[in-house]
């Protein structure tokens, strides 16, 4: 194999791609990436049975070919290259070298044949999101994927498409994160996929106003491709049957509340200070009149501050993770936000100060009354 790239492309892609190689894993050929040469492009993989990331880069190609090179060496010889144009060629041993400006170094490369295959996607069903969008959406949820390995199906998001809306659910046992956006004429889909092939894709997405190169989702039955841009992400879908997401919203409040959204998180972010894994103390919200009360206290310190806010319906005292809370609030979009209260043991639903595209749903914790 002997082609000639530019190095500011190969050093563009490479660390996308890498992020779907195995960093730990007995088969060595997962920590790799596959390089194939042939045309006039190179062709980038990054597989870990679970994430597969594929691109590809202009290429002057001499000799058509295909290899694997140490995921971490490769991006970090290639890192620190002169400027410029790059010649890398392998000879019968699979030796790789690396020329450019009057630099050369070399590494050990590995046959391809025991790469595996990315995974075969029928491309029967699937979808077209504006980038922007979708980054917006991955967003204001990816927040409350659950961490818990023993419900696989909640270490991912819902992505539902209905009735011309695409939903895109996550939640755990303590919280829900809701992103809703119209999607005229889209057919029904429903598939849940793992955060972290959602993390990746996220990173990928442009702020594409025009949009002039909409994401393109393919479904297969076990797998989906993300088409990004240049990239194709696939993925593994998780299996199992996600709970009926639409009953964990309340559906009344006694009390809401309409706030300053960077006051609440300066607030809440205060509390954070005095809250780690020794010390696991909940925030207290009073809600009087017209004003918030906001205290967190433990055997470091206190925080106590006041807010102003309207105010309607019943006083209450309530308490929440601090986290939980802050992660919410952090989604929002706006200068203010909503929150409705039903009691103090109830669910508590918080939102965007205009509309319902945006919804959290947060279980609060018991505090002092």
């Amino acid at each position: 194999m002997r082609f000639t790239c530019d190095k500011s492309a190969l050093c563009e892609v490479l660390p996308n791609v890498a992020k779907a190689a195995s960093a730990k894993t007995p088969m060595e050929a997962l920590a790799a990436i596959r390089l194939c040469a042939d045309g006039q492009h190179l062709e980038l993989t990054g597989y870990d049975l679970e994430l597969g990331i594929r691109t590809e880069i202009p290429a002057a190609v001499d000799e058509p070919g295909v290899l694997l090179v140490d995921s971490r060496l490769f991006s970090e010889i290639v890192r620190k290259m002169p400027e410029g144009v790059l010649s890398v060629t392998t000879d019968d041993h699979l030796k790789v070298t690396i020329v450019g400006s009057g630099t050369e170094c070399q590494l050990a490369g590995m046959q391809a044949d025991e790469y595996p295959d990315l995974p075969d996607v029928e491309r029967n069903q699937g979808a077209t999101v504006p980038q922007s969008l979708l980054k917006n959406m991955i967003d204001q949820t990816i927040y409350a994927v659950s961490l818990d390995e023993t419900k696989p199906i909640f270490t991912g998001e819902l992505i539902e498409a209905e009735n011309g809306m695409l939903n895109m659910v996550a939640l755990d046992n303590y919280r829900m994160a809701l992103r809703t956006e119209p999607l005229p004429n889209q057919a029904p889909l429903k598939f849940v996929v793992p955060a972290k092939a959602l993390r990746e894709i996220q990173h990928l997405l442009t702020e594409d106003a025009e949009n002039a190169h909409p994401c393109i989702i393919s479904l297969g039955e076990h797998h989906a491709i993300f088409e990004v841009g240049s990239y194709f992400v696939y993925t593994r879908l998780l299996a199992g049957e996600f709970i009926n997401y639409r009953r964990s919203i309340p559906q009344s409040a006694k009390t809401e509340l309409l706030l300053n959204r960077r006051e609440l998180i300066d607030s809440l972010e205060r509390c954070a200070l005095l809250i780690s894994e020794q010390n696991k103390t909940a925030v207290r919200f009073q809600i009087e009149e017209s004003r918030l009360l906001v205290s967190c206290q433990n055997v470091i310190g206190s925080v106590d501050d006041q807010i102003n806010c309207a105010v309607t319906g019943e006083k209450m005292v309530i308490g929440f993770n601090n986290r939980y809370l802050l992660d919410a609030v952090k989604a929002v979009q706006g200068d203010r936000v909503r929150m409705f209260l039903t009691a103090a043991d109830r669910a508590v639903k918080v939102m965007e100060a205009e509309g319902d595209q945006s919804i959290a749903v947060i279980m609060p914790v018991q505090v002092r009354r």
